[in-house]
């Protein structure tokens, strides 16, 4: 059944690199596509513009303002003071809750009331339900976004009126700095009045605790100075004081017990120290030693017995005397002097004990003063704390600085946001790029006629014999005014006889046939025109051409070219005439027509295999060409005998109208019938369309050779 048809290679088959090609789409192809479709691209491209402008020209304009306000965790403070509100920590979290904290409707509320003050229209606020309400319109007019990982938050207003969006934005970001400091402020105070009030309590506690420890003191004779109790005041004293008199005591004891010992070693105590350091002694000491010089002096003169050395005896006796006189007297003072200090030691001693009798009855009320005197140090420590933080906070609700500050402020815009001129035309010619693009593709993908050479090639795989092209499109613009069958007469040098040319070469070079049948898968699609044009081709260029109309029903051949009925083919398969007597000539070629006088009455078919088989016979007998008109195939039976009978079928489609699916079917029933395919042939293509026939048939290339031809 397929030895008719042209085999292909297939993917496998293909080399290497042709493969690898294949799989990647054909640009060629693509920008013969969109040629195609071309008018098709621009009426979509044109309609969606048209939408996306009107769409741009009816929308509200929209205008948007922005104001930036900066986070900032660190601050230097004027004077160190704890805050009541503690300050943001420096973590970039810290942003995105900030962010949420402008988008509150608490904070929305704040804006439409001080928006209202301002003079703007924020609709009914006078209860709460309707502020609540304008908050929440506000807020759907406001973008609170934070500028990637800095610190700086965008606030962007949205409004129709330019004045309203620049107050909205920078009115938020008042009003957010301002919520912060009236946060802190408000905590402050209401800290410091809680103070005041801890206070007053805390000076009550603190000075009936220092009453009770005074009452106590006074009733307990726990009365102090510098630090002490006056019983450990005296026992300290007396401590002192008996330690001095005990040093006393000792040194006027040794100093007696020293003078005792010097005069029981004998010498009548001239060596003790108290006589020693005695002016008196002293004294008496020089004249002793005057004496005994003056002695000495009057004995080495005068002798022992002179009267004066006596008197001189006499006077130094007299002096020792008195020395001795002296010392005694002083050992005697210092027996005295040991004797009161140790009476004073004594003394001492006694009233130690009277104080220490009196410390020790203190002992127990010292307990309680003890215990007391730390209540009434931990009220006033108390106290003290809450005094100085008071005092902080008093001082805080004039140093209170909100965590933010505002950046930058927004401006009144000039021009609209929304809509967008530039950016609508930009989006308009890329949907319009786009929705073109998808018609030209939903186009070629619902294009299920026969198109072009690759749709013969590849889809139907028959042999390409190539494109008739509409008589129309050949003419440049100009009117037809001749029938396509005369218009190769009149005209032998133009495009639309070339085509002819062309599918006569085709046959003659192909498949040889000299009997050739042109038929087509459904009516109108050009089989009678093709064969008529290509029947005087043949003619004209000296061939002997015979044009056989053996589409018994339609007639289309002997409508076109026979004036007047007369006996035709139907009479000579049934032998009523002979051939040559059903043969016309067509003056204006030399082609000869064998017609059909009539459509016939009855269900007999002449169109029998045996008849066919006679008269081709006959026919190539007396022409070189045969050209057989024939029946569509998928409606009428009598094509196939036809087609069978004939050297070579033809099959004719009419461009991008007959369906790849009537096509086959119609090539799927010559087969079966045995006829002997020569390719397919595409008829009334529009040339004038870029690449109708596709890139790889000549009329891909029809204009470079408009010099060539004489339409």
């Amino acid at each position: 059944m397929t030895e008719h048809v042209q085999e292909f290679p297939t993917l496998e088959a293909r080399p290497e690199g042709s493969r690898l090609k294949g799989l990647l789409p054909d640009p060629g192809h693509m920008w013969m596509v969109f040629r195609r479709h071309l008018w098709l691209f621009l009426c979509v491209g044109a309609a969606v513009l048209a939408l996306v402008a009107l769409r741009t020209l009816t929308m509200m304009p929209v205008y948007t303002s922005t104001a930036s306000v900066v986070i900032e965790p660190r601050k230097n403070d004027v004077i160190k003071v704890d805050s009541v509100v503690p300050d943001l920590p420096a973590q970039s979290d810290v942003v995105d809750t900030e962010v949420r904290m402008i988008t509150s409707p608490t904070l929305a509320m704040r804006v439409v009331t001080d928006l209202n003050r301002q003079g703007y229209d924020m609709g009914p606020i006078a209860t709460e339900t309707q502020l609540e309400r304008a908050a929440a319109k506000l807020s759907r007019n406001i973008a609170v976004v934070r500028a990637g990982l800095t610190y700086v938050i965008d606030i962007t207003a949205s409004s129709d009126n330019p004045d309203l969006a620049a107050a909205i934005a920078n009115t938020v970001a008042r009003q957010y700095v301002a919520s912060q400091k009236d946060a802190k402020v408000g905590a402050t105070r209401s800290a410091n009045v809680w103070l005041n009030q801890r206070l007053a309590e805390l000076r009550n506690a603190a000075g009936a605790a220092d009453a009770a420890l005074q009452n106590y003191k006074v009733r307990n004779g726990l009365m102090s100075a510098q630090g002490a109790t006056m019983a450990e005041q005296e026992v300290s004293s007396l401590n002192q004081q008996i330690s001095l008199a005990r040093a006393d005591l000792a040194e006027k004891q040794g100093r007696l017990s020293a003078a005792r010992a010097q005069l029981s070693r004998g010498g009548g105590g001239a060596d003790v120290g108290a006589a020693l350091g005695s002016g008196t002694v002293g004294g008496l000491r020089a004249r002793e030693a005057e004496a005994s010089q003056n002695l000495a002096q009057l004995e080495a003169r005068y002798g022992p017995l002179y009267p004066d050395v006596q008197t001189a005896k006499s006077q130094l006796a007299d002096i020792r005397a008195q020395i001795q006189q002296e010392i005694n007297r002083i050992l005697s003072s210092l027996e005295a002097d040991v004797r009161v200090a140790s009476s004073r030691l004594g003394s001492l001693q006694g009233s130690q004990s009277s104080a220490r009798g009196a410390l020790a009855s203190n002992s127990t009320a010292q307990v309680g003063y003890m215990e007391l005197e730390r209540r009434a140090e931990a009220s006033k420590q108390i106290y003290e704390a809450f005094l100085n933080r008071s005092k902080e906070t008093a001082a805080q609700e004039g140093l209170q600085q909100p965590d933010a500050r505002i950046s930058s402020f927004g401006t009144v815009p000039a021009l609209p946001d929304s809509p967008n001129y530039p950016i609508a035309t930009l989006f308009g010619i890329i949907a319009a790029l786009v929705a073109g693009l998808i018609a030209v593709g939903l186009a070629e993908y619902l294009q299920r006629g026969v198109q072009t050479k690759n749709d013969v090639e590849r889809r139907l795989r028959v042999r390409y014999a190539g494109a008739v092209p509409s008589l129309e499109s050949t003419l440049s613009g100009m009117r037809e005014t001749e029938a396509p069958q005369d218009y190769i007469v009149s005209h032998p040098f133009s495009s639309f006889a070339e085509s002819f040319r062309s599918l006569r070469a085709f046959v003659a070079l192909r498949s040889r046939a000299r009997a050739l049948a042109i038929s087509s898968p459904l009516p109108q699609e050009g089989k009678t025109t093709t064969s008529v044009c290509l029947a005087r081709t043949a003619a004209l260029s000296g061939t002997s051409t015979v044009l056989v109309d053996c589409d018994l029903r339609r007639r289309g051949t002997s409508s076109l070219l026979l004036r007047e009925p007369r006996a035709g083919l139907v009479e000579v398969l049934t032998g009523e005439a002979r051939l040559e007597d059903a043969l016309v000539l067509d003056e204006a070629s030399g082609l000869y027509v064998l017609g059909t006088s009539e459509s016939p009455a009855t269900t007999f078919d002449p169109l029998t295999p045996a008849n066919l088989d006679k008269l081709i016979k006959q026919l190539k007998e007396r022409f070189e060409f045969i050209v057989i008109d024939t029946a569509p195939v998928l409606g009428v039976a009598d094509a196939r005998a036809v087609a069978a009978a004939a050297d070579s079928v033809l099959v004719i489609t009419r461009w991008s109208k007959t369906s790849i699916n009537a096509a086959e079917a119609a090539i799927e029933l010559l087969l079966d019938a045995n006829a002997n395919v020569a390719g397919l042939a595409l008829t009334q293509v529009d040339i004038r369309r870029y690449a109708s026939t596709g890139q790889s048939d000549v009329y891909g290339y029809h204009k470079k050779f408009s010099g060539y031809y004489q339409n």
